[in-house]
């Protein structure tokens, strides 16, 4: 097994209680042993080409022992490499923020829209504007993830407006709901798909107007995503949208217990064993996976289409399709209106 994506989610405690988590609020506290640690580094160092270690949680700077050794042991893998970091910024300080720069860890800060917004969805939002600012202070570029929702949809350009007041901010990357843990039972729900369309085209428009200004511009990953794979010659079927899709995937929960990816852990239908007595070939679950929708057939990517995350797909059942379609559609419509 050649494992090209690795996460490693070190804790299930968190300090958040975020109103959509699809790891759900029953999680037993428990962080990762030095251990599991090590054999999950261990399974993945034996593969070959590139390999990128994305450390997550639960909330991973609660266990920041953990971080610090796993950083310092994944330099120690003998195959091309990089590490990143999914944290909610409330527990950020001078000296963490230093070590990961000093390591050239990507920090990607989970964040949901300006500081009402944050504290209506998540919580403890003027902790996370702090790790920012630290962010800022230490001269340690990060990212944003935004969780798209039917609460927050309206609020991008203002979430695009204050992003660029900070000069170490590259970009954001838009994640659609995941009907699963609590989400299932919120009043959180997905956006309406035209609603979708018109927002992140304003969204484009707001990026637009920031970068004139900007030394260093602020990206929407799906932007790019999208631009790379209108680049391209057109494949039938798409191409697969991840490493899960090509069974080159593997997530490690705390207790050692492996799945596909960050968003099946702790779901016995995707258990793949444990670091211990890995089985490797229920990685493969979502092997060849592509994006399917009505809107396909006279889709003007078709061929070409970024495709989506299994997982989403499998969870949210057939309402995702349709909502990824339209946001791709929505920025398919920036790009054709500044070639017109």
């Amino acid at each position: 097994m050649n494992i090209r994506y690795l996460i490693l989610a070190l804790t299930s405690r968190c300090n958040l209680s975020c109103r959509y988590c699809y790891h759900g609020d029953s999680a037993i506290p428990m962080d990762m042993s030095y251990d599991v640690l090590q054999k999950a580094l261990d399974l993945a160092s034996q593969g070959d080409g590139p390999l990128h270690i994305q450390i997550t949680g639960g909330e991973p700077t609660l266990a920041e022992n953990l971080v610090h050794f796993a950083v310092r042991q994944a330099s120690m893998i003998n195959r091309p490499h990089t590490i990143g970091i999914q944290t909610n910024g409330t527990n950020l300080s001078e000296p963490l923020i230093r070590f990961l720069k000093a390591h050239q860890v990507q920090i990607c800060v989970s964040l949901d829209g300006p500081p009402d917004v944050q504290q209506q969805l998540r919580g403890k939002a003027a902790a996370t504007l702090r790790g920012m600012q630290l962010l800022e202070l230490c001269e340690a570029p990060f990212r944003v993830t935004t969780v798209l929702s039917a609460a927050n949809l309206p609020h991008l350009p203002r979430t695009a407006l204050m992003l660029a007041g900070f000069s170490q901010a590259r970009g954001i990357g838009l994640d659609l709901l995941v009907k699963k843990g609590t989400a299932r039972e919120s009043a959180v729900s997905h956006p309406e798909a035209e609603e979708l369309r018109h927002s992140v085209a304003k969204l484009v428009g707001v990026l637009d107007s920031v970068n004139v200004k900007r030394k260093i511009p602020l990206q929407l990953r799906e932007l790019d995503l999208l631009k790379d794979a209108l680049s391209k010659p057109s494949v039938n079927g798409g191409k697969p949208f991840c490493h899960a899709c090509r069974g080159e995937s593997m997530a490690v929960a705390p207790d050692g217990r492996i799945s596909l990816c960050g968003q099946t852990l702790r779901d016995s239908d995707f258990n793949a064993g444990t670091v211990l007595n890995p089985n490797f070939e229920r990685l493969t679950a979502f092997s060849g996976q592509a994006l399917t929708s009505k809107m396909c057939g006279q889709c003007p990517l078709q061929g070409r289409c970024p495709g989506e995350c299994p997982s989403r797909m499998y969870y949210n059942s057939s309402d995702e399709p349709a909502l990824v379609c339209n946001l791709y559609l929505g920025l398919l419509s920036t790009i054709n209106s500044k070639m017109s």
